[in-house]
């Protein structure tokens, strides 16, 4: 297996080239380039293939009824006119005294959670179970307090310093990469449940990436740090992520066979690749939107959606608001990203507009059974589904996410997220931000976990400063 050398961490860190030259281009021409299917509907069967040649059914033409799990109500106040800035002309503002008090909301998070031996921090409030993809949201987020003037250098590189030394000492998955899951205390391998596994069980390449993320960026705050981040790069394999320019991983089958699988479906994919790109590994395939980009019409809009579905490659794919926003937040905006996330915002401005249903969907741990969703605004070919990793139907558990909320707010400055932060400012606590609020009675999703507050500070930071890498 070739392995990545550091050389190229050094090389991502220092270069100020942009990734991308594309000339942008509005949003209705990109939509019109790509593969349509129309559906699902009784004419059109939930798998046919996306490449069959696209046609409207009569049911279409007369209006698609809502999901049975919606009710359209009183029209609500239109933002639907209300224009979505262009990204390149939107400036950092600075941030307002309650703004500045939501950001310390969500670092309270970190300042309580974080272990004084090893650095690290439980992906879930009083519970000492890590993953990779959280790390990174931790570095992410302490870089943000320090550029906030929440957290002083000092602090910031001593918090740094025990983190990233802690995850150089990680015991790797078969002597290549770290494994799925971590106990923040004793650092051994786990299973998603926090029991012990000597032996890993697998690992994930998007994880990886999302932990690159962090240590991209700190290094560039804090370079000073450079050589420790080294150490972590050094002993990795990175190349084992990489295969037929796209991202793999490792999963257990059975929980006993282990098997490599390519990773990523819409948004996250692509917002991996843009790491995975700075860092030189071979994934352009995964860097990409059009070699699995469709869109589903849905009313009189377009919902962005992977081709790669349950029935053709076995696992189903959910279009939602993270991947989106954490690759805007972190690196900016490129147009191909800019023009599916437009889409995905879209998408939920929409279903506000028609059925008075506050929405801002993501991936979100849960108080109680089932635990995690992925609140999409589709699942293969089903609009607005919440379904758990195993994908099954939790839409009674759907939810507004704090996180998607601050998201939102922060790369598009539109009204209607206005009106989103309105109603989640009831979630602050003095331990940090709750997940978010359960669409069914707008009850709390009392949850307090890492992800959620990582998400908000860079949010935050994004509008005070604009994205937290720099190319």
């Amino acid at each position: 297996m070739r392995k990545i050398s550091c050389a190229f961490f050094f090389l991502a860190v220092s270069s100020t080239a942009p990734l991308n030259s594309q000339t942008w281009k509005p949003l209705d021409e990109y939509i019109s380039s790509g593969p349509v299917y129309i559906g699902p509907t009784d004419d059109t069967p939930d798998g046919r293939d996306a490449g069959e040649q696209p046609y409207t059914p009569l049911s279409m033409l007369l209006g698609t009824p809502p999901p049975q799990n919606e009710s359209i109500t009183k029209p609500m106040p239109d933002f639907s006119n209300a224009p979505i800035p262009d990204p390149l002309l939107l400036k950092p503002t600075r941030l307002t005294s309650r703004e500045m008090e939501y950001a310390r909301t969500a670092w309270a998070y970190f300042e309580q959670n974080t272990h004084p031996v090893t650095g690290l921090v439980p992906s879930v409030r009083k519970f000492k179970s890590m993953t990779l993809w959280d790390e990174g949201g931790y570095i992410l987020a302490l870089v943000s307090a320090y550029k906030l003037n929440i957290v002083s250098r000092a602090s910031a590189v001593n918090r740094l310093t025990t983190a990233i030394g802690s995850i150089a000492s990680l015991p790797l998955y078969k002597g290549v990469v770290p494994n799925k899951a971590y106990n923040i205390e004793t650092l051994i391998m786990t299973d998603y449940a926090n029991k012990p596994k000597p032996k890993g069980i697998g690992y994930s390449a998007l994880d990886v990436m999302r932990l690159m993320s962090g240590l991209l960026v700190a290094a560039q705050h804090f370079p000073e740090l450079f050589p420790l981040i080294q150490l972590v790069v050094q002993r990795w394999d990175l190349g084992a992520l990489a295969k037929d320019n796209r991202f793999q991983g490792v999963a257990l089958l059975h929980k006993k066979y282990a098997k490599q699988v390519q990773e990523g479906r819409i948004g996250y994919e692509q917002y991996a690749g843009v790491t995975g790109k700075i860092l030189g590994l071979p994934v352009e395939q995964a860097y990409h939107y059009a070699p699995v980009l469709r869109w589903q019409q849905y009313y009189d809009i377009r919902l962005p959606a992977d081709n790669r579905t349950a029935k053709t490659h076995g696992v189903s794919a959910v279009t939602t608001s993270e991947p989106f926003l954490l690759e805007a937040l972190e690196y900016g905006w490129r147009t191909e990203a800019y023009n599916v996330a437009t889409a995905v915002f879209k998408a939920q401005l929409h279903r506000y507009q028609r059925t008075g249903q506050l929405t801002a969907l993501s991936e979100d741990h849960i108080k109680g059974p089932p635990y995690f969703a992925y609140n999409g605004i589709l699942v293969d070919f089903e609009p607005f589904k919440s379904v758990t990793a195993s994908r099954k139907d939790v839409s009674d558990k759907r939810g507004i996410s704090a996180k998607a909320s601050f998201g939102w707010w922060a790369v598009t400055r539109h009204p209607y997220t206005e009106t989103l932060l309105a109603e989640i400012e009831q979630l602050q606590t003095a331990e940090g931000w709750m997940a978010g609020l359960f669409e069914h009675d707008m009850s709390k999703n009392e949850i307090l976990t890492l992800n959620t507050n990582a998400m908000i500070l860079e949010a935050l930071h994004y509008k005070a400063f604009g994205p937290l890498y720099t190319f």
